[in-house]
Order: C-alpha cells, then structure tokens, then sequence
C-alpha cells in the first residue's frame, strides 16, 4: 500500500473535513452541485419565487452562506428584500382583523397598515415629553434649611 490509508480516495483524500476548516473556509466551500442549483432557481415555480422573494433577508442569507457555501447566496442574490423583516403568525393576524378566511384578514391588515403610514404623526416633542429638560435647578427665595439631626 504505497499510500497507506488514502489508497482509493482520490481528490477527498486531501479535503479537510468541514469541522476542521475555518469559519470563513467553511462558508466560502460550496456544498452544493451549483449547476444543477443554478438550473432549480431558473426552474422555480412563480409561487417558490414569491415565497423566496417574502423571506429570503439578508440575515437567512447569512445563514445559507454557512450551510451551503457563498455560491449559493450568490445564485439567490436577486430574491429577498434587502432588510430585516418582521414575521407574525397568521393566527395573530386573524385574531386582530377576523374575517371568512386568512386572505381576507392579512389583506384588512396591510389596509391597516397602509392606512396608518399616510397619517401624519406628530414627532415627539423636543427634549422629552415634558418639554426642554431643566439646565439646572430652579431658582427660589427659600433658603435651604439645615439637615435635621438624630433620625438615623
């Protein structure tokens, strides 16, 4: 056996395993095939597109380079929003805009929503609600007493 045990394993023979790679090695190795991936994305049904489009943010991103390698984010850089996204359970949508069925309240909520972004709000007062904060204490005619003694 002139190679001891790496006789038979070719190119793996010389891989390092993942749990022994750097954190920044691991995420730039691509785990994935990426023509065949890059074929499924272009392949991708209008509604897998619309789901990816929703929630495809920059920290599942993120999260996606450390599983499957930098190639596959970039493959998937044109879905997402380009922000951090808020997630809330479809039975608290439901809860605050009832309707006959969850398309009917998800639609009431961005009515909701939209309705409330075009109000002009008010911005908060300067220096806090009560107004200007104080510089320094009132100015009185009361001059200060002296501390009482023995009620300690």
């Amino acid at each position: 056996m002139a190679n001891g045990d790496m006789q038979g394993m070719g190119m793996m023979a010389k891989m390092p395993q993942a749990d022994q790679m750097p954190k920044q090695e691991q995420a730039a190795a691509s785990i994935v095939n990426m023509d065949a991936f890059q074929k499924s994305v272009s392949n991708l049904s209008d509604k897998s597109s619309e789901v990816l489009e929703q929630h495809l943010t920059p920290p599942v991103k993120e999260a996606i380079v450390e599983l499957f390698g930098r190639d596959v984010a970039v493959a998937l850089k044109d879905f997402g929003p380009n922000e951090p996204t808020v997630n809330i359970p479809v039975s608290t949508v439901i809860g605050a805009y009832p309707s006959d069925n969850v398309q009917d309240s998800v639609r009431m909520m961005a009515q909701d929503f939209k309705s409330k972004a075009q109000q002009s709000i008010p911005s908060s007062p300067q220096g806090g609600l009560g107004g200007e904060p104080m510089k320094a204490s009132p100015q009185t005619n009361v001059p200060p007493s002296p501390m009482p003694t023995g009620m300690v």
